[in-house]
């Protein structure tokens, strides 16, 4: 039997439990009875949280899983798709991809959707990636398709250009419509509480409504180590980032994969040092969100199944995710 965590060999304690002599964690050795129940368990179907709670690692104290549906499973890893609450208060629920890896299959990375348009937008976003990439991640699409606007992207963009125009000339706020204060680096609505930063020369960035998003392909993102091949935002505020991105590695450009990105930004050292604090950072303050991990897909074949079952659990959370 070997350790989870230090992935060394465990001592037997009495039959069928292992003590790790590192970290002195114990594990009880999975019955025949237990290990043909999970073999039962097929991909794509809902499942009972307790399922996911017994055979992966999620943290009763901070979160209860309700509901899941298992995506892909090896013996090395495994990914899912749950419905969660809060352990504080079961009102909170929210969808959370999860990643798990090796044996007893520890954390190993996740993404949390708290928001119906944003779960409409990382389904429309999973689509265009199936559609714009070849099995080996190879980009197919373009990043500024010649194509006619339609009305609501017109719209759309019209009401952009809107609250951009009115924090410039008027210090507007875009969430109240009252007027901001202005402090050195940044407008702060004395009504509300909104903040809008102010980048190079006097530009405000603002929050965007997931509605508002265009969805296009892009290739400027905050990531450190891989390069970005193409990529779509799903969420976007000042102080929060997801984003699909097709990565690769400077010294194997020919292994591309997706990784799931989930960035933040303290917006408390943004306030207090000004326009340098963004500056002075490479990557413009955003971090990894901790506890975010890795979440990565290396088989293009994982796409479809993973949009059958975020559609399934959007039914399950009473989401209208349908055009």
């Amino acid at each position: 039997m070997i350790c989870p965590v230090c992935e060394i060999e465990m001592e037997t304690l009495v039959e069928g439990i292992f003590q790790c002599p590192k970290c002195r964690k114990i594990i009880k050795q999975k019955t025949e009875e237990e290990q043909e129940e999970e073999k039962k368990i097929g991909k794509g179907e809902l499942q009972e949280g307790e399922y996911f709670h017994r055979n992966a690692s999620i943290n009763r104290q901070y979160e209860i899983c309700e509901s899941g549906i298992t995506v892909n499973k090896t013996e090395n890893r495994w990914f899912a798709v749950l419905i969660c609450h809060s352990a504080y208060l079961e009102s909170e629920r929210y969808v959370r991809l999860s990643w798990w890896k090796k044996s007893f299959y520890r954390h190993a990375g996740m993404m949390k959707i708290y928001e119906e348009d944003v779960m409409k937008n990382l389904i429309a976003a999973l689509e265009k990636i199936d559609k714009k990439f070849d099995d080996f991640w190879t980009f197919k699409g373009k990043f500024r398709e010649n194509k006619t606007l339609t009305e609501e992207d017109k719209i759309r963009e019209k009401k952009l250009d809107l609250i951009k125009y009115r924090i410039i000339e008027n210090r507007t706020c875009p969430k109240c419509g009252k007027k901001m204060d202005k402090e050195k680096s940044h407008y702060e609505c004395p009504h509300c509480g909104e903040i809008v930063i102010l980048e190079g020369y006097n530009q405000p960035v603002f929050n965007i409504a997931p509605t508002d998003l265009k969805l296009n392909f892009q290739a400027s993102f905050p990531i450190n180590f891989y390069l970005p091949v193409a990529g779509i935002t799903i969420k976007w505020l000042m102080g929060e980032w997801k984003s699909l991105v097709v990565i690769y590695s400077k010294e194997n450009p020919n292994k591309k994969w997706l990784r799931f990105y989930w960035w933040i930004r303290d917006l408390k050292n943004v306030l207090k040092y000004g326009k340098r604090e963004i500056g002075e950072s490479s990557k413009l303050g955003w971090k990894a969100k901790k506890g975010a991990g890795t979440t990565n897909l290396y088989n293009k074949d994982i796409i479809r199944p993973l949009i059958d079952a975020l559609k399934k659990i959007s039914k399950e959370m009473n989401w209208n995710i349908e055009e």
